[in-house]
């Protein structure tokens, strides 16, 4: 069963992704898996399963919440649409559609496909942070949906993606100081800055209003990347983020070990099983 959502964001799109994007989406709701094809590495943390802030919360963002858990990602977007077309306001609800959206994404496969999904979850989660500004899930679910943009859109739009990110990763750090996501975030925007060339930093710096390319430096990747998994060692990526930083900087034997953690990990979310695949494609790289 494909969402509303999708089905209008597919309409809207170019016939030629409409039709894979509808293909994609319709192969996850099946139960089928996607093939491992183009997934940027991101920072997507869950911030768990879903307390409800009320007693007569609607109870079918907990069945959503339950289809998450079990990988039906499409369903629980599905229910999740339902309950926000009776409660549009609904803060639980939009910033879980808003990381059911992200990890729809990150299970899609090309780039176009999986900027629509990001763009779905960036809007619900715009919205969750109209009805709640100071709550932290709300405002961790943008800047996941807007860094996983960044990596896959031209140098333009991603030198001012990048610096949404960076702000609304310090936004979170200030209401938590120990958010892993926001470290990761952090650690992983100043990574990807530091791999472009020193042209292609001059150019964002310069032209395309990258502001944040001078605060960024390969000491702040390592350190914010190890702080992610210090506070979460046991999340697949964190690791497959770290190693792949310590891979670029020629660091083999700290890469492998980090590498070989995130294929040793259990799955706790959707798209873990796409991030050990890249995991062991890098691991292969450590070991040459």
């Amino acid at each position: 069963m494909i969402s509303r959502f999708a089905r209008f964001s597919t309409v809207f799109s170019a016939l030629a992704v409409a039709g894979t994007s509808s293909l994609v989406v319709a192969t996850a709701a099946a139960g089928q898996t996607p093939s491992a094809g183009n997934v940027a590495s991101a920072p997507v943390p869950s911030a768990g399963r879903i307390g409800l802030a009320t007693s007569d919360a609607d109870p079918r963002i907990g069945e959503a919440e339950d289809l998450y858990w079990e990988y039906r990602v499409t369903e629980s977007l599905e229910l999740l649409e339902d309950v926000l077309d009776v409660a549009p306001d609904s803060y639980e609800a939009l910033w879980a559609a808003a990381r059911v959206a992200v990890a729809q994404g990150l299970l899609s496969r090309g780039s176009e496909i999986q900027n629509q999904w990001y763009q779905i979850g960036e809007a619900y989660a715009r919205r969750a942070t109209d009805v709640e500004p100071e709550s932290l899930d709300g405002l961790y679910w943008l800047l996941t949906a807007k860094g996983l943009r960044a990596t896959q859109t031209g140098m333009r739009d991603a030198a001012g993606l990048s610096g949404e990110v960076y702000d609304l990763a310090h936004m979170v750090l200030e209401k938590d100081s120990l958010h892993a996501g926001a470290l990761h975030a952090l650690g992983f925007l100043n990574y990807r800055v530091q791999k472009l060339s020193f042209l292609q930093r001059f150019v964002a710096r310069n032209f395309l209003g990258g502001h944040i390319i001078g605060l960024t430096s390969w000491e702040d990747a390592e350190r914010y990347l190890t702080r992610a998994v210090e506070l979460r060692p046991n999340y697949i990526l964190f690791h497959l983020d770290l190693g792949r930083m310590y891979l670029d900087r020629g660091s083999k034997e700290e890469a492998r070990r980090h590498l070989e953690r995130a294929l040793e990990l259990p799955e706790l979310e959707p798209p873990d099983w796409r991030f050990q695949v890249i995991a062991e494609r890098r691991l292969e790289e450590a070991l040459d």
